[in-house]
């Protein structure tokens, strides 16, 4: 051996962990870009791998986005139409009546002489509005069942 392979030799170094880990993960992320780009430019599959991407768009937006942006609109609309005397449900758990409605906080009663602000976005659920809702639906149920037994 001469001179310059042994001085390569002292001073190279093993890979730690770390650069070891770094290379296999650099090493799978790699491989699955190659083989899309074999099979594209053999099979000359651009064309169905977008139609894959579209679809697999089309069913996140309409099993993921969609659904989320509706409980949003919901909650957006349950805090507004919240109003003072209404019981709330916190999202820390805490049941609550609310006091009184500003755009930016909602004064809250805990306990009897407990007043805390909250933000309004804390609240969960309006107990006092589906209470509300399931009243009108049990009477509505009721009035239809009525309906029926006239008409007999």
């Amino acid at each position: 051996m001469d001179a310059l392979t042994r001085s390569r030799t002292k001073t190279m170094k093993p890979l730690n962990l770390y650069s070891r880990s770094i290379a296999a993960a650099a090493a799978l992320l790699t491989l699955p870009s190659l083989a899309l780009a074999q099979s594209a430019a053999a099979g000359g599959g651009l064309v169905q791998m977008l139609i894959m991407f579209g679809g697999i768009g089309i069913v996140m937006y309409l099993f993921m986005i969609r659904p989320q942006q509706r409980r949003a609109r919901e909650q957006r609309q349950m805090i507004e139409n919240s109003q003072a005397g209404d019981n709330l449900l916190l999202n820390s758990g805490f049941k609550v009546k609310l006091k009184h409605k500003d755009e930016r906080y909602f004064r809250v009663e805990l306990a009897e002489g407990v007043i805390a602000e909250v933000d309004p976005s804390a609240v969960t659920m309006n107990s006092t509005a589906m209470e509300n809702r399931a009243n009108e639906a049990a009477e509505r149920a009721a009035a239809k069942k009525g309906g029926r037994n006239r008409n007999n």
